[in-house]
C-alpha cells in the first residue's frame, strides 16, 4: 500500500513499436471482421431486425427520451438519417464501427496497463468468448452495443488520467459519463462500481479527488439534464424498462438466482477456456508486476466485484427479476481483460489453442449470421426471410402513397418505413401525432383485420376508428424458402382523432 503511494501519476507510458503495431492490427482484423459480418446480412435479406426495427420508427421525430431508453442511440442514427435517409445499410454500419470501438477500448486498455502483445491477444479475443457480445449484439442489439462500447472508452480514460492528469482528460471522462448514461441506463451501474473500486485504490482516489473532477462531473450533469427533465416529466413512460425486471416482485432471492445465471451464461465459456493460459504463477508474477499494470489490474478485479456486489444490492432491494445476459454487458465485457492480465505470456501452447477455439467461434459466427435466412426451418422461418421490401412494393402498388401507416408491431411498422420513408409509420408501442394535413390513413397487420381483433380494438382505443374499409392482402414468397409464402393484411382507415397521440407514448 505504501508502495502504491509513492507512485507518480504523471509521465510516460513504455510502450514499444511492436505493442503498437500489434493493437493497430487488433483493431484492424476486428473493422474487417464486423464489417464482414454486416455486408453478410445486409446481401442476405433487407429486413431489419427487431431493434433496427424499432430505431426506423423512432427517428422520425427528435424527442429527449424514446419508451424505456435513453435517446443517445436514436440522436445518433436519426442524424445519419438526416443525410442518407432511413436505412438498413447504415444501421448495420453504425453497429459495425461500435463494436470495433469496443473492440479498441479493451485493447487500448491493455496496451495502457503495458500487458504483453499475447495478453492483448487474449484480451480482444476473449470478447468472443461472450456469447451476448459475440452473437446477439451483431444480431439485434442497439443500446446495449452503444452503451457497452462507452463504457470501455470510460475505463481507459480512468487508466490514461492516471498518467496524465490534465483538465482536459477530466472534461473527456465527465464527456462519456453523461454519453453513457444517455445510451443506457446500466451503464450506471458500470459508472458506480468503477467508481467504488478507484475510490479504493490510493493513486486513483487521488485523480478523483480533485476539483477537476468536479468539472468532468459538471459537465455529465449538463449532458444529462435535458434528459432528466423529460423523466420526470414523463415517470409512467421511463419507468417501462424498470417493469421488464419485475421490480414490484419484492424483496427475493429468485431475483440472485437470476442474476447468478445471467453472469454464469455470459462468462461460463470464457471462464473454462481461459483456463487455457491463466497460471498461477502468472498470477503471482502480476501481483509483483509495474505500478502501471498491478494496479491497474487490481482496480479491474475490484471494479467487477463491487458492480456484482452492487447489482445484488439492487435486486434484493428492488425485488428485480428476469435478468436478461444483455442487460449485464456493461459487468462482463471487460473480464476478458481482467483474464489477461493473469494470462502467463510464456504459454505459447495454451495460447495457440484459445485463439483457435475463439477464431472457431468467430467463424461460426460469421456463418450463423446470414445462416438464420439461409438455413431456416421452412416451419419457422426467421425474420431474416420475411420478404417485406417485395410487399412493400405489392402495397403502394394497391395503396398508392399513404401519409401515415399503423401497424401493431414494432418490426412491420419499421420495415415497411424503408419503403415508404415519407409516410408516419406508427405502431402499437410507438405511437406518434400526425401531421393535421394527413388525410391518407391505412392499417397494415400480418394477421387479418377483423372487427374485435385485438388490433383492431386497439385501433378503436387510440385514433378513434368508426369503421374498416375493406380488408385487401398482399403475398410475396419467402426469401430463401421456395414455395413459402407471406402475406399482409391492410385496409384504409379515417380516424376520428389523428393528432390525438402524445410523441413517445
Amino acid at each position: 500500500m505504501d508502495q502504491e503511494r509513492n507512485e507518480t501519476p504523471a509521465g510516460s507510458l513504455p510502450t514499444s513499436a511492436g505493442c503498437t503495431g500489434n493493437a493497430t492490427l487488433l483493431v484492424g482484423l476486428a473493422l474487417g471482421y464486423f464489417t464482414l459480418n454486416a455486408l453478410l446480412l445486409g446481401l442476405v435479406s433487407s429486413t431489419a431486425e427487431w431493434d433496427n426495427a424499432e430505431q426506423l420508427i423512432l427517428t422520425q421525430v427528435w424527442q429527449l427520451g424514446y419508451n424505456s431508453q435513453p435517446p443517445l442511440y436514436t440522436w445518433l442514427v436519426k442524424s445519419l438519417f438526416l443525410i442518407t435517409g432511413p436505412s438498413l445499410p447504415v444501421l448495420l454500419g453504425v453497429k459495425a464501427a461500435l463494436l470495433t470501438l469496443m473492440v479498441a477500448s479493451v485493447v487500448l486498455a491493455a496496451r495502457e496497463l503495458e500487458l504483453s502483445p499475447t495478453q492483448q491477444w487474449i484480451a480482444a479475443l476473449g470478447l468472443a468468448l461472450i456469447p451476448q457480445i459475440v452473437w446477439e449484439d451483431q444480431r439485434n442489439f442497439t443500446h446495449t452495443v452503444l452503451a457497452v462500447t462507452v463504457a470501455g472508452w470510460t475505463l481507459l480514460q480512468l487508466l490514461r488520467l492516471r498518467r496524465r492528469p490534465t483538465t482536459a482528460n477530466y472534461l473527456l471522462l465527465g464527456l462519456l459519463l453523461g454519453l453513457g448514461t444517455l445510451s443506457k441506463y446500466n451503464y450506471g451501474l458500470f459508472a458506480a462500481g468503477l467508481a467504488i473500486a478507484a475510490l479504493s485504490r490510493p493513486s486513483f482516489r487521488m485523480i478523483l479527488w480533485s476539483w477537476r473532477m468536479v468539472a468532468g462531473l459538471a459537465l455529465a450533469g449538463a449532458l444529462l439534464l435535458p434528459h432528466l427533465l423529460w423523466v420526470v416529466s414523463n415517470p409512467s413512460t421511463a419507468r417501462d424498462g424498470f417493469h421488464k425486471l419485475e421490480m414490484t416482485a419484492g424483496m427475493t432471492l429468485s431475483g440472485l438466482a437470476e442474476l447468478g445465471s445471467g453472469l454464469l451464461a455470459s462468462l461460463g465459456v470464457l471462464v473454462l477456456v481461459s483456463a487455457l493460459v491463466v497460471r498461477p504463477r502468472a498470477m503471482r508474477a502480476q501481483a509483483t508486476a509495474s505500478a502501471q499494470t498491478a494496479t491497474g489490474c487490481r482496480l479491474l478485479l475490484r471494479g467487477w466485484l463491487a458492480m456484482v456486489l452492487l447489482a445484488a444490492a439492487l435486486t434484493l432491494a428492488t425485488g428485480a427479476r428476469d435478468f436478461q445476459e444483455h442487460w449485464l454487458q456493461p459487468l462482463v465485457f471487460f473480464v476478458p481483460l481482467l483474464l489477461a492480465c493473469w494470462a502467463d505470456p510464456f504459454a505459447t501452447r495454451g495460447f495457440s489453442v484459445f485463439r483457435a477455439i475463439a477464431t472457431l467461434v468467430l467463424v461460426a459466427v460469421s456463418i450463423a449470421l446470414p445462416g438464420q435466412a439461409l438455413f431456416a426451418n421452412p416451419d419457422r422461418p426467421s425474420r431474416l426471410n420475411l420478404p417485406y421490401a417485395a410487399l412493400a412494393a405489392e402495397l403502394r402498388a394497391q395503396a398508392g402513397l399513404p401519409n401515415v401507416i399503423v401497424a401493431p408491431s414494432d418490426p412491420l411498422a419499421g420495415n415497411l418505413r424503408l419503403r415508404f420513408p415519407q409516410a408516419m409509420l406508427m405502431s402499437e408501442r410507438n405511437l406518434f401525432s400526425a401531421p393535421e394535413t394527413a388525410r391518407r390513413w391505412i392499417a397494415v397487420s400480418e394477421r387479418p383485420l377483423r372487427e374485435g381483433s385485438v388490433f383492431v380494438r386497439w385501433l378503436e382505443a387510440n385514433i378513434g376508428l368508426p369503421e374498416l374499409d375493406a380488408e385487401q392482402v398482399v403475398r410475396a414468397p419467402l426469401r430463401w424458402l421456395p414455395g413459402k409464402e407471406h402475406s399482409l393484411f391492410w385496409t384504409r382507415v379515417q380516424p376520428r382523432r389523428p393528432s390525438a397521440a402524445t410523441p413517445g407514448s
